[in-house]
């Protein structure tokens, strides 16, 4: 048996959606000031700008939601490929993230947080994982605790 401790999947759901949504509404936005900011004597990506005051309606409003559209879902694949998912038995711990996956099988004296970063240590105090994560201690705890790995809600003291 094993326990896996991922985003909960509204969350999953809503980046997939929300992103897209928001960043067409931020095109909305960046339509509504383009005159304004193509007036200016100086402003980064400027020439995007003027472009977008030259297009004619309804072309220009499709043209500036259809790009928030797409930033919005690159920020969600950006999002997904940087999640980190961790699976815990009692034999191994699997921690993947986008299309990297690493099996550690070790005998483990410490798992913790360290900030927002997972750390296993062995009996012999090295460290063999660090991995960056958005997942609580109160998320990962239970799941190791669960399979008998020694989770530390403070990081242990150096030796």
């Amino acid at each position: 048996m094993e326990t896996t401790v991922d985003e909960p999947s509204w969350l999953r759901t809503a980046s997939w959606i929300g992103c897209p949504l928001a960043g067409g509404a931020l095109g909305v936005g960046v339509w509504a000031i383009a005159a304004w900011v193509s007036s200016l004597d100086a402003f980064p990506f400027q020439g995007v700008f003027k472009v977008l005051t030259k297009l004619p309606q309804p072309w220009a409003t499709i043209a500036a939601v259809a790009g928030g559209l797409v930033l919005g879902l690159v920020f969600a694949v950006i999002w997904a490929a940087e999640r980190l998912v961790v699976t815990v038995s009692p034999t191994r711990v699997t921690l993947v993230r986008g299309d990297k996956t690493r099996r550690i099988e070790a005998d483990l004296e410490a798992v913790y947080l360290d900030g927002k970063e997972l750390v296993l240590r062995t009996t012999d105090g090295r460290e063999i994982a660090r991995e960056k994560t958005d997942l609580r201690n109160h998320e990962l705890a239970p799941a190791f605790a669960e399979h008998g790995y020694p989770w530390r809600d403070e990081p242990p003291v150096e030796r």
